[in-house]
Formats: structure tokens, sequence, C-alpha cells
């Protein structure tokens, strides 16, 4: 079975699991890769893939609007079974392409299918879903053959609220590289001093850096009064990045290492580290956390991944309200005690996410 699988963003974690599940011989994969966005704090790996690379010089933004990229993929359809093209409204117009293609393929008895790999539902502005978003969602699960969910529970929510028919959702839990994490990391406890919390991801407006560094300094004040230093680690790159100058010029307790991908690299800080905390914004680094046994901690409200469900408040991590003073006094209660059964889940999390898993559950989805 042959996949053709478009990526507007080819990053590293795509990259890597893309490999893994083209090395694991059942599928073909044959990825069109765009240039992702500009200036947003992607970052991109030169490890040769393990898979056919098809590179064009197309931006995410103009991806779903390129002739070239429709032209790409023609040249590349025969001999294909699927192709994978994300669900988005910046993709209607290809995606409007390919329905008229199928149909054509079809009656010269080529059988080419639809798939989807895709959070529940489509979005508006600051994670706003809209009326037109939901007509949308479920117009758009009509057209595909068949949707692939980052979670089972965000395949069940939409199979029961009637955006898809069972027999077309099935589910495969994003993740990370962990059999790179493995070969960089053994499980272990985080020291006892000083007490450092992690941020990592991509410095852009919607993971609240503000919010992050106003309850750092907060929760840095209540540590003090018990007699602890607390550290702050920003891992990543992005537009906000003079944001996290301006902080580290104000407090010597803020370290900022810039964007790294490399397990081995990443390793030494996640192992340091009590807590990753990320306010805004959170998907895989959620996964991230936790395949390294770390809770992770972020504001209820706001936009968030479906791989927010694998949170289980208080126990491998916590959902807090945006009450600063309640939250900051809950993180405290937390670091002071130390309470090793939250490593243990955050750690037994992250074993159910492994990427052998996810080429497993990929497989199934598409192989059946």
């Amino acid at each position: 079975m042959q996949v053709l699988w478009l990526s507007p963003t080819l990053n590293h974690y795509k990259r890597r699991f893309l490999s893994l599940l083209s090395e694991n011989g059942k599928i073909d994969v044959v990825v069109l890769a765009g240039t992702g966005r500009n200036s947003m704090g992607d970052v991109f790996t030169g490890q040769k893939p393990s898979f056919r690379l098809i590179q064009t010089p197309v931006s995410k933004a103009r991806f779903g609007f390129s002739v070239l990229v429709l032209r790409e993929i023609i040249a590349a359809a025969p001999g294909c079974d699927w192709i994978m093209i994300p669900r988005e409204k910046k993709n209607i117009p290809l995606i409007c392409a390919l329905l008229i293609l199928r149909w054509w393929w079809r009656l010269q008895g080529r059988s080419i299918r639809l798939v989807s790999y895709n959070h529940p539902i489509l979005k508006s502005g600051q994670g706003k879903v809209t009326a037109l978003d939901r007509t949308l969602t479920k117009l758009l699960y009509r057209a595909y053959d068949r949707i692939i969910f980052y979670t089972e529970q965000s395949r069940q929510k939409m199979v029961d609220e009637g955006y898809i028919a069972p027999e077309k959702a099935f589910w495969a839990n994003n993740t990370i590289a962990t059999n790179e994490v493995m070969q960089h990391y053994e499980f272990c406890y985080p020291p006892e001093t000083p007490i450092q919390i992690l941020f990592i991801g991509r410095l852009i407006a919607n993971k609240r850096l503000k919010t992050c560094f106003a309850y750092y300094e907060a929760l840095k004040a209540y540590m003090a009064k018990k007699g602890k230093d607390v550290e702050l680690v920003l891992i990543g790159d992005g537009p906000q990045a003079p944001l996290v100058q301006q902080s580290l010029e104000k407090d010597s307790s803020i370290s900022w290492v810039g964007a790294i991908v490399e397990e081995d690299k990443i390793a030494p800080y996640m192992g340091n580290s009590s807590l990753v905390f990320n306010p805004g914004h959170s998907g895989l680094s959620i996964n991230h956390a936790f395949v390294y046994g770390r809770p992770y901690a972020t504001i209820e409200e706001g936009s968030h991944g479906p791989e927010l469900d694998y949170i289980q408040d208080g126990t491998n991590g916590f959902l807090l309200q945006g009450d600063l003073d309640q939250d900051v006094n809950r993180l405290s209660d937390f670091l002071l005690d130390r309470t090793p059964a939250i490593y243990d889940a955050a750690w037994q999390s992250g074993q159910t996410l492994n990427v052998e898993a996810w080429v497993s559950q990929i497989e199934e989805s598409l192989l059946a």
C-alpha cells in the first residue's frame, strides 16, 4: 500500500515518525512537503528521511492554493492508494480539486482515497468554534473516505455528536519519536535543588509567554519564602524571542537555550526539570514531557490541541484555571512536596504514547 502524505510543514516531529512508518514496511510513504511557516519558530532537521520526499517551494499559507502542489500530486498519484491531505480551511481549494480528481480517477478504474489526520473540529480565531466551522467540519467529513483523529476521545466525540459515520472514523495517538528519547534517557526523579521549571515550544503569541513569566515571578517569590531556589529554562525560538530576551535581562534565574530538537541535547534539561509549564496552546509538548516522566501544567482555558486529553489533572499533570494566586499555590505545593507518584504517572502515560504504537494505529487505520 502506498500513501502520498501532504505535509505543508514537515518539521522534525513529522519527519521522524513518518520515517518510522515507512521503515516498518507495511506502508510505502511518499511525502509531498512545503516550506512551512515563515519565521514562526519551526525547526527543521537535515536528517535524511527513509521515505521518498518531494519538496516544493510553497509555504504552508499558500499550499492549499498552489497549482504547483496540484501538479506534483497528479504526477505522484499513480500507484497511490491513499492521499493524506490535512483537513484545514486553508486547504479547502486543494481538497475540492482532489475530490474532482478522485471522481475522475474512479471513472478510469483507479481507486485512490482521501484521508486526513487531524483535530476533531475546525476552529476560527482564538480557538472559537462558529456555526460555519461546525457545518464545514461535517461537510468535509462526508467528503473524505476516512478520518484519523489525534486521540481516541476526539474520535468518539465526533461520532457521538453526529459529525462523522463511525465506519469512517479511526484514531492514532499523536506522538513524538519516543524511540529517540529512549536512546538518550533513563527515567529519573528531578534533583532536589535547584527546582527547575521548563518551557519547551515555539515562541509565538498563543503560547502566552507574558503569562508564563508572570506565573514564574509569583512562583519564585512564594518559593523564596520557603527557602527554595527556582529557575526557569526556555527551549524554543520564534517571533516573540525579544520578549524572552527582555525577561533574561531582568531576571538572572531565567535562561534561554534557543531552539534544539536533538533528544540527546534536550534530555539533560528534561532530567533536571521538576515541571514542564506552558500556560498557552499545548499539543505535542505534553507528549514530550510525559515521555521523560515529567508532569505538564497548562491553563485549561483557551485553544489547546487534542493532546490535552492526555493530562489527568493532579495525577500526571495540572489543568490550571487561570487564577494566578490559586494556580501558583497549587504548583508550589506540588514542588515542595515532590510527590514521586506524579512523576511515575507521567512516565506511565508517556509509555502508552510511544511511536511504535502510533505506527501500528496508523497502519490499522489505513489497512482496515
